[in-house]
C-alpha cells in the first residue's frame, strides 16, 4: 500500500523490469529515456539489469534531506516501493472489467475491459504492457502523481464489447500513433546503444573512425 505520508517532500517514482521479460526494456533502455537520477554512493548503482546493495540505511531519507523535488529509481528495493508511486513494466496485461462498466449479462448491452494498462485503486501502483511503454511510462508516472486524475492522462486503450442480436462484438480504441512512436524511439535506443551495427555509409564510418582515433 501506499505511503502518503513519506511522498509529500520527495515524489518518488520506483520502476522495476521482471528478470524474466525478454520483450521489457532494460534500465539502461530507460534511463536514455527517464534517467535515474538516485545517488550511487546512497542506493547502489545500476550493474548488468540489477542494482547493487545501498550504501545507507532508510536511504529514502536522504533524498527528502537533500531536498529532491522527485526521484526515480530503477529496481527499487522493498522499502522503496511502499514509499512510492510504483510501476512494473510487464511483457503483457490481462485484459481486466473497469470497475465502472455494467455488469455483462443477458439485460445489459455493453461491457468494458481495460487493457495494456492497470492502476491500483489507490493509485500508487501501476502495471504497463511493454510494447507501449514508451509512451505509456511517462504518462503513468504524471497520472500517478496527479492522484489518477483522468484529466492528466492521454491513455485510453479500453476496449468495449457491445452485445446486441446475440453476438458479442468487441469495439477497440487503438490509437497507432503510439505503435509508431515506441517503434521510432525503440530503433533510437538501439543506435545510441549499438553505434557500430547500424548500417553507415562510407563517410559517416571515416567520421566515426576520425572520433575514435581522437579518444
Amino acid at each position: 500500500m501506499l505511503d502518503l505520508a513519506n511522498i509529500l517532500f520527495t515524489v518518488i517514482w520506483s520502476i522495476t523490469v521482471p528478470d524474466s521479460c525478454q520483450s521489457c526494456p532494460t534500465y539502461e533502455e530507460l534511463d536514455l529515456i527517464y534517467p535515474d537520477n538516485t545517488n550511487p554512493g546512497v542506493s547502489g548503482k545500476i550493474i548488468d539489469n540489477s542494482r547493487t546493495l545501498p550504501n545507507m540505511i532508510n536511504q529514502w531519507k536522504y533524498y527528502e534531506q537533500q531536498g529532491y523535488d522527485y526521484l526515480i529509481f530503477y529496481d527499487p528495493p522493498p522499502e522503496i516501493v511502499h514509499r512510492s508511486l510504483h510501476i512494473t513494466i510487464q511483457p503483457t496485461l490481462p485484459t481486466y472489467k473497469m470497475d465502472n462498466s455494467r455488469s455483462l449479462n443477458m439485460s445489459e448491452s455493453t461491457v468494458i475491459f481495460g487493457s495494456d494498462r492497470w492502476v491500483g485503486n489507490n493509485c500508487g501502483s501501476a502495471s504497463i504492457s511493454a510494447k507501449l511503454w514508451v509512451s505509456l511510462l511517462g504518462d503513468t508516472m504524471g497520472y500517478m502523481k496527479s492522484g489518477c486524475d483522468n484529466s492528466q492522462t492521454v491513455f485510453n486503450h479500453n476496449a468495449t464489447y457491445v452485445y446486441a442480436n446475440a453476438t458479442l462484438t468487441k469495439q477497440d480504441n487503438v490509437f497507432t500513433w503510439q505503435l509508431d512512436v515506441q517503434k521510432l524511439v525503440e530503433d533510437w535506443i538501439y543506435e545510441i546503444l549499438n553505434p557500430y551495427e547500424v548500417d553507415l555509409t562510407n563517410e559517416q564510418w571515416e567520421k566515426e573512425l576520425e572520433k575514435m582515433k581522437m579518444k
